[in-house]
């Protein structure tokens, strides 16, 4: 998936600024895609080159001028084209520098893997509580006659959030007393 799809799905909602996108991002769909605030306006500009998007400038009182864009006909196509064209694997590979630590870790002590599998369970708890918010999030937004058939959606994606964050928290406590049972084992206590 592209950035630049993304923003057109989003703006197909309804006209915005860079920074109410920023804000979409972080608040709501930055468990499975994130956008940093200069690829975002990097990636609008793209758009806007395309005539996919255009942008008007709102005069704000006390504040920067606001930039404003907006989906055009074209912008619509090219989102709904798209999203039709679902690709032919839908699991991506992934690459993890922490597991792939993990299979090196033979070389370092046991108390350290440990401390670091903490740390990533403590991050899983983080991310739980997060889903949270994005789950009040849907159910405040629900309540526009709009959005009722989205939150549908939402929902089956907030379904896969939590499941990851269970999944990871399950491995991290299962990984964590295999390592207490094999220090136990070094040090000779059964």
């Amino acid at each position: 998936m592209s950035l630049g799809n993304a923003l057109l799905g989003l703006l197909n909602d309804k006209p915005m600024a860079g920074y109410d996108l920023k804000k979409i991002f972080d608040d709501t769909i930055g468990f499975f895609w994130t956008a940093q605030m200069s690829q975002i306006y990097r990636e609008l500009n793209k758009l806007e080159k395309k005539g996919l998007v255009k942008s008007t400038i709102e005069p704000q009182e006390k504040r920067p001028d606001r930039k404003v864009y907006q989906l055009t006909k074209e912008g619509r196509e090219a989102f709904l084209s798209w999203l039709n064209r679902f690709p032919n694997q839908l699991s991506q590979a992934s690459r993890s520098r922490f597991l792939m630590r993990i299979f090196f870790s033979s070389r370092i002590k046991l108390n350290e893997l440990a401390f670091q599998i903490e740390r990533y369970k403590k991050e899983k708890e983080e991310q739980l509580s997060y889903l949270n918010k994005v789950e009040q999030w849907i159910k405040d937004y629900s309540r526009e006659e709009k959005h009722k058939d989205d939150t549908f959606y939402w929902n089956l994606i907030i379904k896969k959030g939590y499941m990851n964050v269970a999944t990871g928290i399950e491995w991290a406590d299962e990984c964590l007393q295999l390592i207490e049972q094999k220090k136990r084992k070094k040090e000779g206590i059964n």
